[in-house]
């Protein structure tokens, strides 16, 4: 987990991980290498996403309030981001609104789907520098750019990069000693994005 603070605002970016530090769950019998090689590129697992498999209506812990999947990635993004995620072959980016059914926080998460793992590596590690100075960001599902001092989690993992912004339960700031931020984050990105939807693509 990474803590960046911008100016007076506390500027939460949660958990930067690249490739090389991921947990990867694969099915019984398969190694992170297998798993891993799977995920690698676009063109070694070329199946799009789809809306049900990512956010299911029966997602547990979280309630799924609206979906999007667009082939226009800069939807999902502001600033630099735009040219970033297009310069690395972004090619859907699947979206939601949710919220956490135990705290009520508001999220909007996605997973955007790049050419390779060097390419969801490359853009991971743009995403910490433009939203640590305010050039680039996530948006909101109806496109808005985010406040200032909104936290932002984000993942890249094989070629993807799985990302969450995270409001209170009224969509007001969430204080950045809020607990629920890492352990929705992980939740989230980690326990179920990561490990439950994407290690067991086939």
């Amino acid at each position: 987990m990474t803590l960046l603070t911008r100016g007076l605002a506390a500027l939460i970016v949660l958990g930067i991980c690249l490739v090389s530090a991921f947990l990867i769950v694969g099915d019984e019998g398969e190694g992170p290498t297998a798993a891993d090689r799977r995920l690698a590129t676009r063109a070694g697992d070329p199946r799009p996403l789809t809306v049900t498999e990512v956010f299911p209506a029966d997602l547990a812990g979280f309630g799924v309030r609206s979906t999007s999947d667009q082939a226009d990635c800069t939807v999902a993004v502001t600033g630099d981001l735009r040219s970033a995620i297009s310069a690395y072959g972004c090619s859907q980016a699947i979206r939601a609104a949710l919220s956490a059914t135990d705290s009520g926080h508001q999220l909007t998460a996605g997973v955007l789907n790049l050419a390779d793992s060097q390419s969801a590596a490359a853009v991971g590690e743009q995403v910490g520098r433009l939203v640590e100075s305010d050039d680039g960001s996530f948006t909101g599902m109806g496109g808005e750019q985010i406040p200032p001092g909104t936290p932002v989690g984000w993942r890249a993992h094989g070629h993807y990069l799985l990302y969450c912004v995270i409001t209170g339960p009224d969509g007001e700031p969430v204080p950045s000693g809020d607990p629920a931020l890492p352990r929705l984050t992980s939740a989230l990105l980690d326990s179920y994005l990561t490990e439950q939807v994407l290690d067991h693509r086939t």
